[in-house]
């Protein structure tokens, strides 16, 4: 399969599902984008866990965001997306937005590094590592990397 084509299942497969889970704050729809024997890195907080100590983090936070009904969103640029017909490996940045009901929106910026693998005919996020950098991720890095849709800028 070429490369454009590939990337355009990983859209399609996981960011776009990513993203959406996300944005529903669905922590059951967001986790199972994820393998069952994830690795999870976080390089702001100094911590590596599995898929259970990153499910006690992600549905509490969720469920807060949807009980307060706060908005959340997230979308990712891309710096690096290599891929074959079962492994991908892609890195970029990503910018989240909360916009809490009553308060002032939040904005925040960080890099990621996933390796995602085909587990029968979908695609899930085996390795996650995210770091914020304060102050080096900028809404101008996030800018400059490339869209989801610009798969071309990655065809090999």
């Amino acid at each position: 399969m070429p490369a454009i084509e590939l990337l355009r299942e990983l859209n399609s497969g996981l960011w776009r599902p990513f993203r959406a889970a996300y944005r529903a704050r669905d922590a059951a729809a967001f986790l199972a984008l994820h393998t069952l024997d994830l690795i999870r890195a976080s390089g702001t907080n100094g911590t590596v866990h599995g898929l259970s100590e990153y499910a006690a983090q992600v549905e509490p936070w969720f469920a807060g965001l949807a009980a307060r009904n706060d908005a959340v969103d997230i979308t990712f640029r891309f710096t690096e997306r290599v891929a074959t017909v079962a492994l991908a490996s892609e890195r970029g940045v990503y910018r989240i937005v909360v916009e809490p009901v009553g308060g002032d929106r939040l904005t925040f910026h960080g890099r990621f590094h996933t390796f995602a693998r085909k587990v029968g005919e979908a695609w899930r996020i085996a390795v996650d590592y995210d770091t914020t950098d304060a102050g080096v991720v900028t809404a101008a890095t996030f800018e400059a990397a490339a869209a989801i849709d610009d798969v071309e800028r990655f065809a090999k």
